[in-house]
């Protein structure tokens, strides 16, 4: 008898408007938008302290103050480890709209300095969640590919500003016209409402109980004691060496060489858009050599590239620009490459009900490692009159033993997955 035919099926094709889509994309645009806020204030400065009539001690002063807004991104920080990535990066982008609208429409200094400490919170902890989140969303094998993208976009956030200015910046209050442009971005605010993704990581460690027991304080607890102490004495250490280094480069080369200020635009646009190749260079570098390796001979070859440019002498014609170009490269390709397995380091060291946090505490030493390093530099130049050479000397002495320690207080996590970085699997964890 002829055994009745089995009817053969194909398996159904999968419909691809129905995988969902990759978050990514939205981490990247928050994150540049918060980078570029971040750069607003510097690049504006000179207009506010015209505008209310300020003293270059009375600039520095409120431009000091602004860095207490790193303590409300650390209380925004623990929203982000308690409540999840989604409502920290949701109420982080509600609150900048109305921040930025106080800033352009402040009548008084004071004023302008407290909602600028607002908008220093919210912008600090929505690049610092998306930073966080990018980590948690990525494959295991793509984490240095989306810290690499985050850096590229973030680095064309900064020009954001540029652009602003170089439209409105002569124009009667055209530093408030910059902030209201940016502050339209509230309109988006739907848009991020519905699209600021959770992640599946914070979920998980929700559903198993960790979100709940967690607190800051575990950070020092013997099993993430050695990372978090060292990165942040690392943090202080070598932010306060780089950012002298970085802070001065604009007065630098217009008040001593004496530059014009479109030939610098031009040092900063030929250098710095070529410098933005880091950022893949950082990824590669992170997935075949390591991110402790990474960052080390990337941090010196950013000392090296900062402190050429400062000794670059003046009166030379167009060497001078030329040469100022080629050190202005290789400082920005190396902060760009060494950000990447720098965020990386960060986000993988670090247990799920703790990563943001850690970041969040990461914002308060970057803050202090500012007024370090300016109020070092300080009276390193009662010693030496040459800015270079106070530089010369007073950024490898910060830098060098912080890459000795960074050495001591992280271990190695390419190839490995993020629980088993973050040491999060581990028995009593």
């Amino acid at each position: 008898m002829r055994p009745a035919s089995i009817p053969r099926t194909l398996p159904p094709v999968p419909d691809p408007a129905a995988r969902p889509a990759s978050p990514l994309p939205v981490l990247f645009g928050l994150g540049a938008y918060a980078q570029a806020l971040l750069t607003l204030p510097s690049m504006t400065a000179p207009f506010v302290a015209k505008e209310f009539g300020l003293a270059d001690r009375e600039l520095a002063f409120l431009t000091g103050a602004l860095s207490l807004g790193a303590f409300g991104a650390l209380a925004l920080a623990r929203l982000a480890d308690r409540r999840g990535r989604r409502a920290a990066l949701r109420l982080s982008f509600a609150g900048l709209g109305p921040a930025l609208l106080a800033t352009a429409l402040a009548p008084a200094a004071w004023l302008y300095g407290l909602a600028q400490i607002a908008a220093g919170a919210l912008h600090g902890a929505l690049r610092m969640v998306s930073v966080v989140a990018i980590t948690e969303v990525s494959d295991e094998r793509a984490r240095a590919r989306g810290q690499s993208w985050y850096g590229l976009l973030a680095a064309l956030g900064s020009g954001v500003p540029l652009g602003l200015l170089a439209a409105f910046g002569d124009q009667p209050h055209g530093w408030r016209l910059c902030f209201g442009l940016m502050s339209a971005c509230a309109l988006a605010l739907p848009w991020v409402w519905r699209n600021a993704p959770e992640t599946g990581r914070f979920e998980s460690a929700r559903e198993r109980g960790r979100v709940q027991a967690a607190r800051i304080r575990d950070l020092l607890a013997p099993r993430y004691r050695r990372r978090a102490v060292g990165l942040a004495i690392v943090g202080v250490l070598r932010g306060a060496g780089l950012g002298v280094l970085g802070f001065y480069i604009f007065h630098h080369a217009i008040k001593n060489l004496e530059l014009e200020p479109w030939a610098v635009a031009l040092v900063f646009v030929g250098g710095g858009t070529l410098g933005n190749l880091g950022n893949p260079a950082g990824a590669i570098a992170s997935e075949r050599w390591g991110r402790r390796p990474t960052q080390v001979v990337f941090v010196l070859l950013t000392v090296l590239g900062g402190v050429l440019y400062y000794l670059v002498p003046k009166g030379l014609g167009l060497a001078t620009p030329i040469l100022l170009s080629l050190a202005f490269f290789v400082f920005v390709f190396s902060v760009q490459a060494f950000g990447v397995a720098d965020r990386l380091v960060d986000t993988e060291l670090f247990p799920t009900a703790l990563r943001a946090s850690y970041a969040g505490l990461r914002l308060i030493v970057e803050a202090g490692a500012t007024a370090l390093g300016n109020f070092g530099l300080a009276g390193i130049l009662g010693w030496f009159e040459d800015l270079g050479l106070a530089l010369a000397v007073f950024v490898p002495a910060l830098v060098l033993p912080a890459l000795a320690l960074f050495w001591w207080a992280t271990t190695e996590t390419r190839g490995l997955a993020l629980d088993q970085a973050a040491l999060e699997d581990v028995a009593g964890s």
